[in-house]
């Protein structure tokens, strides 16, 4: 299961996706949830009451992670985290495991301070996500993997369900689509699974032959080169950048943009978020079906979208969303 046991020391090997070997305590109690995504993990691990400390990405950018996990706002936060982590202030807050960045140095400190760290890494094949959230599960023991079990049969099992549907598409039956984040020139190469969202979905990811990650530039020119279909925008306003409405707004009323067949078509899209980036957490496997639904509205009339965030939140959550609070999510409403 990817873990060995060394409960004499009081620590344990268990292994990253990438298969590197991590230390970490046999018995955890105090959590720092510093990467993105891993306060989510957490919470969908049920390990939510352990962390002691978060990011501010995680409470300043989602009103609905606020009001619907009852920890969070009892907790602080480290600031800037997206630039670079304060080892020495993280230390403060006296952690056993820090769910960290898979940023170099900051490993390097905390491994000098000998505190135990598994680094988040952004996932470039779908298959990785629920694998991520198992290392997280090792990591933090306490019955957490069977909460990754449960997990990964339902990412598994609405994958096939979409994947069913639109393997067989041919190509001209599938709108070229193009994934913004940031801003509306940053983009999602191979080295990302964003591409993989896409073709799954049932698009034709126009950036799948960059060799690049997430948040990769791009020209304008390149953008208008592709000319995409469809144009899915993610992951604004983080530090100081423009939120994803008023990207969408800057763009239509632009008149640089006009052309592209998704501006004329107004074919903008804003991804809906919720408790996280949907780009990036576990809701990703939401994102594939929602953007196969837009893409594909006669092969998917069946596939409700409420009905799946509230089963989502539900499941993985323990929220009650009501239809209303599903909706609003979805348009990127505030709660």
């Amino acid at each position: 299961d990817g873990t060995v046991q060394s409960s004499s020391s009081g620590e344990k090997t268990i292994y990253n996706i990438d298969h590197t070997p991590l230390r970490v305590p046999t018995d955890v109690e105090r959590i720092a949830a510093v990467y993105g995504p891993s306060y989510e993990a957490m919470v969908v691990l049920g390990q939510e009451e352990q962390v002691i400390v978060c990011s501010d990405v995680q409470k300043d950018n989602f009103p609905w992670a606020l009001k619907l996990f009852p920890h969070l706002s009892e907790i602080p936060c480290l600031e800037n985290v997206h630039s670079s982590v304060n080892t020495e202030e993280l230390m403060l807050y006296e952690p056993d495991l820090v769910l960290a960045f898979s940023r170099p140095n900051e490993l390097k400190q905390l491994e000098s301070l000998n505190i135990s760290a598994v680094p988040g890494r952004t996932t470039i094949f779908l298959s990785e996500i629920p694998e991520m959230l198992h290392v997280y599960a090792h990591a933090t023991g306490h019955g957490a993997n069977e909460r990754a079990d449960l997990y990964e049969t339902y990412f598994n099992t609405k994958l096939s369900y979409i994947l069913e549907r639109t393997k067989d598409l041919p190509e001209n039956e599938r709108p070229s689509v193009y994934y913004a984040g940031i801003d509306l020139l940053t983009t999602y190469g191979s080295f990302s699974d964003i591409p993989e969202v896409i073709e799954a979905a049932g698009g034709n990811c126009v950036t799948k032959e960059i060799k690049a990650g997430n948040h990769t530039q791009i020209s304008f020119e390149q953008l208008a080169a592709w000319n995409p279909d469809y144009i899915f925008i993610d992951h604004g306003s983080i530090g100081d950048y423009e939120s994803v409405e008023d990207i969408k707004r800057n763009v239509l009323s632009g008149s640089r943009y006009k052309e592209i067949n998704a501006v004329k078509n107004d074919h903008i899209i804003l991804s809906p978020s919720g408790v996280f980036y949907w780009d990036m957490g576990l809701q990703k496997i939401l994102l594939v079906m929602y953007m196969a639904k837009i893409l594909h509205p006669d092969l998917f009339s069946d596939l409700d979208m409420n009905a799946e965030l509230i089963e989502f939140y539900d499941t993985f959550y323990g929220c009650s969303l009501t239809g209303e609070e599903a909706e609003k999510i979805l348009n990127r409403e505030d709660p």
